[in-house]
């Protein structure tokens, strides 16, 4: 068999492989792994956490851009049939291609620190699809992912995500546990979509009122809410207006979002 020794990560690629046996079992483990699920896999590597994937699942897709990975981990699984390998760009990747039940598939992934926003996007277009995600994020963007109002991590991340899942850090990973080392820790997070359909008009207008109100993040509501609505219109906003941006909920966001769409 090659020898993935002889594999270097790639900084292009964002590639911080994860070796330690332990703490994979553990991530394994934090999942809860039924063996009837189906898996994509975003960003194999190696293949050290694919083989615990596809030891205790029904089927394990993995999608891996390295071209120079693709011969290693198809030597590596070969004589497993409930694996599939796919050497493409993930954002580019039609996920209905492999599945076009709703809610059926789970996702996993040691995420690129540089490409985790974008990637997080492609998950909220594909979410009708997705059963659940468990990735390996940079600590201060796992962070902002789980803000709220009463957090500093708190910002248009966090509105969004906590508007479409259920998001928790179920561990916090020390730099040391890749390799290369990162200059950062990581936290494995679990996303699990809220909706059964994903209401776009409403996902637009919620990013427009966000975009709106922390483009001045630090001054209070009532001065940019009176550049988007007129004064019949903010009488209905039953707010604070002395409150900044980040000491708002979701619930306020929306509610000022519905209010933005009979705005037109």
């Amino acid at each position: 068999m090659k020898n993935f020794n002889k594999v270097y990560p790639k900084k292009r690629f964002g590639q911080n492989f994860l070796e330690d046996q332990i703490l994979l079992d553990e991530l394994a483990n934090l999942m809860g792994i039924e063996n009837y699920d189906r898996f994509l896999e975003i960003g194999p590597g190696t293949g050290n956490f694919t083989k615990l994937i596809l030891d205790r699942s029904d089927f394990c897709t993995s999608i891996e851009i390295d071209k120079n990975l693709i011969s290693l981990l198809e030597e590596k699984f070969i004589k497993k049939n409930n694996f599939k390998l796919i050497n493409e760009n993930l954002l580019t990747f039609d996920l209905s291609t492999i599945t076009k039940k709703r809610k059926s598939i789970r996702l996993a992934g040691n995420l690129p620190y540089n490409l985790s926003s974008p990637i997080i996007e492609w998950c909220i277009k594909n979410s009708e699809l997705i059963i659940d995600m468990h990735f390996m994020l940079q600590k201060e963007f796992a962070e902002r992912c789980v803000g709220n109002e009463n957090s500093k991590s708190y910002g248009k991340l966090s509105v969004i995500c906590d508007y479409l899942f259920e998001v928790k850090i179920l561990k916090n990973v020390d730099k040391s546990f890749f390799n290369p080392s990162p200059k950062v820790d990581s936290s494995f997070v679990k996303f699990k979509p809220k909706k059964e359909f994903l209401d776009q008009n409403e996902l637009n207008n919620l990013k427009k009122i966000l975009n709106h109100l922390f483009s001045a993040k630090r001054k209070k509501i009532k001065k940019t809410l009176t550049k988007i609505f007129n004064e019949s219109e903010i009488k209905k906003i039953d707010l604070d207006f002395n409150l900044r941006p980040d000491q708002l909920s979701t619930q306020n966001f929306l509610e000022l979002s519905k209010l933005l769409k009979s705005h037109g």
